[in-house]
């Protein structure tokens, strides 16, 4: 999670770049970031746990073997080949 002193720290910064310039484009630039950094701020108060580095224990768990026989004694099968039927 992103600590509070960082976002104020960006929106400091957006803010005397909006009080510097006089161009409308740069000042509504700053404004939308302004928002993003509040954005960001107001929907993380939900997370009350900070976000780990989980593995899905699926993903961690050991590969499945399949037993496999080998066909040989059908007419047309003649090797390994998944095309063999």
């Amino acid at each position: 999670m992103i600590s509070y002193q960082a976002i104020m720290q960006q929106l400091e910064k957006q803010l005397v770049s909006v009080k510097h310039t006089s161009n409308e484009q740069q000042i509504r630039e700053a404004f939308i970031a302004i928002r993003a950094l509040c954005d960001v701020v107001l929907d993380g108060q939900g997370e009350t746990q900070p976000k780990s580095q989980h593995i899905p224990q699926m993903l961690v768990s050991e590969p499945v073997t399949f037993n496999t026989v080998k066909v040989t004694e059908e007419d047309g099968a003649n090797g390994d080949s998944i095309f063999d039927f």
